[in-house]
C-alpha cells in the first residue's frame, strides 16, 4: 500500500467512525425524546375508569389506591384525590389518614376545620 493510499484509508476510517458516532447519538436522542412522562404510569383509561370507581366504592383497596394516584399524581385534582384518600383512610389505612389530616390542616378554612374534626371523630382520633 502506498503512502497516499494509507492516508486515504485513515481519512476514510476516521470519517466512517465519526458518521457511526453521529448516527448512534441521533438514535439515542430519539429514544430519550420518546420517553414517557413520570405521571403516565398513573393514568387510567376513560373506558376503565367507571369499573375502577365501582370497585373503589365497594371498598376495593387496590382500586382506591389507583384512584388516589390517578387524581393526585396524574390529573393534579386535589379535591378528588383527597376524597379517595379519605375513603382509603376509612379502610383503616393509617398513612392515608395521616395524609388526609395533614392536608386539611395545611388548608385551613371553617369548612375544612369542621370536616377535620368530623374525620378525627370518625377515625377515633
Amino acid at each position: 500500500m502506498t503512502r497516499q493510499n494509507q492516508i486515504i484509508f485513515q481519512i476514510s476510517a476516521t470519517l466512517l467512525i465519526s458518521f457511526l458516532m453521529l448516527v448512534g447519538c441521533a438514535v439515542h436522542a430519539t429514544q430519550d425524546a420518546a420517553a414517557p412522562t413520570p405521571g403516565a404510569r398513573y393514568t387510567i383509561s376513560q373506558s376503565e375508569l367507571p369499573k375502577i370507581k365501582d370497585q373503589a366504592v365497594h371498598g376495593n383497596v387496590s382500586a382506591i389506591n389507583k384512584l388516589v394516584d390517578y387524581y393526585m399524581l396524574y390529573l393534579g385534582d386535589e379535591d378528588q384525590g383527597v376524597l379517595w384518600l379519605e375513603r382509603l383512610g376509612d379502610t383503616g389505612d393509617v398513612e392515608a389518614r395521616k395524609n388526609v389530616l395533614t392536608f386539611y390542616q395545611r388548608h385551613p378554612s371553617p369548612e375544612n376545620t369542621k370536616h377535620l374534626e368530623g374525620l378525627k371523630s370518625r377515625w377515633g382520633m
